[in-house]
């Protein structure tokens, strides 16, 4: 039987995927509360503890097959320096509020060294993992040093680039939301084999028909970590990471992978409210003048028909069909569903939020999920899971190298 420890509950997407592909959870921690009451409620059966990681005695934590554990970024360590940068770069436009003081954030996560304590005491054959892709770009030296760290101990690193718009497992699908993730599987070399974790997203070739692509890095020096190009207005892909191209010798040429729409996970039975009437937690206060923009742009661009708005920074109005953003660790509080009447005027656009349940569906955790704790702690662990069809195919891929 092979068995996971995880660092890092969550909203439990990694339990859930390493469950998924036949693991069995014998561990979780997690600081927050919430998140150690949904692990609970979800697998009764795990130890789960609640404490700050790096507070945790290793020697006291259960010996498992493989740990799993996704850390903070190096630039929102307390050692980084930037603690707020990438949290204040998703900010809502029409947050109440002033924006809080770098000595207001706190670290959710585990730091990337709580790992390194896990295996210096239990040896696992595996370590999982995943983060934004700029995990191992931002601050290259730390990245680089902590991977020579492994490889000290005599695990081999291997590394993918991926979205989970584009992966398939079994019968999970791709998901509705375009999340680039870098993920990893450090495994220790006397396993003598490693995992297969390169993408292969369904596609339609225009000359082939229906093909699986293959990964085509932009800049073919060096380490290949970066984003998904889904500018199909941009075939040479400049200035992005890779994209995909059609596996067949005498073709080779960009196809675009298959992917969902949000709308498909959508509960259009949940009504909205009167655009022009304001947010309705501040029934007097109008919303934005870019947020009223991006309305309006909605509404010319899709004549009519629902369309969801994003607002952050380059967020803009897109059609039902095709996946939204990423959702963010504050709980994907970005994105609105627009459905215009028949005036085809702004102000009487009816407007929400997505649901927690809308937004976990994003994530491809399933409907009978237990989330615990008040509605902000559900949206923060949906926000800070890894996507589920994401962590069943590294999980999967993993198990795979494992002795029998």
């Amino acid at each position: 039987m092979h068995t996971s420890a995880h660092l890092f509950t969550g909203g439990c997407g990694d339990v859930r995927g390493f469950a998924n592909a036949g693991f069995t959870p014998v561990f979780g921690a997690n600081h927050h509360p919430a998140s150690v009451q949904t692990a609970r409620a979800n697998w009764s059966s795990m130890h789960v503890r609640e404490a700050d990681i790096q507070t945790i005695d290793m020697r006291t934590v259960p010996k498992a097959t493989v740990l799993v554990g996704s850390p903070i970024c190096w630039d929102s360590t307390p050692a980084g320096g930037n603690a707020s940068a990438r949290t204040q770069e998703a900010l809502d436009f029409d947050q109440p509020g002033d924006k809080p003081r770098r000595s207001e954030w706190t670290q959710t996560r585990i730091t990337a060294w709580e790992p390194i304590r896990y295996a210096e005491v239990h040896r696992p054959l595996a370590y999982c993992g995943e983060n934004v892709p700029g995990f191992g770009t931002r601050n290259r030296a730390l990245f680089d040093a902590w991977l020579c760290v492994w490889d000290a101990m005599d695990y081999v690193p291997v590394l993918a680039c991926v979205n989970a718009a584009h992966i398939r497992i079994g019968d999970l699908g791709p998901l509705p939301q375009y999340r680039d993730r870098l993920v990893w599987a450090m495994v220790r070399k006397d396993v003598g084999r490693l995992p297969d974790l390169r993408p292969r997203p369904d596609a339609i070739c225009p000359d082939c028909g229906p093909v699986q692509g293959i990964q085509h890095w932009t800049n073919l020096r060096g380490r290949r970590v970066g984003s998904y190009n889904r500018q199909a207005t941009s075939p040479t892909g400049a200035g992005a990471s890779y994209f995909y191209v059609c596996p067949t010798p005498a073709c080779h040429q960009r196809v675009e992978p298959v992917v969902p729409g949000i709308g498909e996970v959508l509960d259009l039975t949940v009504r909205g409210h009167r655009f022009g009437d304001g947010r309705p937690d501040r029934k007097t206060t109008p919303y934005g003048e870019q947020t009223r923009r991006r309305v309006q742009s909605g509404i010319d661009l899709f004549r009519g028909k629902p369309f969801i708005v994003t607002l952050r920074r380059n967020g803009r109005a897109t059609s039902l069909d095709v996946p939204i953003g990423t959702l963010t660790a504050q709980g994907g509080g970005h994105h609105y569903l627009a459905r215009p009447t028949d005036s085809l005027k702004v102000d009487d656009v009816e407007y929400r939020s997505l649901t927690i349940e809308e937004k976990a569906r994003a994530q491809g955790i399933p409907d009978h999920h237990v989330l615990k704790g008040e509605a902000a702690d559900r949206r923060l662990q949906v926000g800070n899971a890894v996507p589920v069809n994401v962590a069943t195919w590294v999980a999967t891929r993993v198990k795979e190298i494992l002795p029998a």
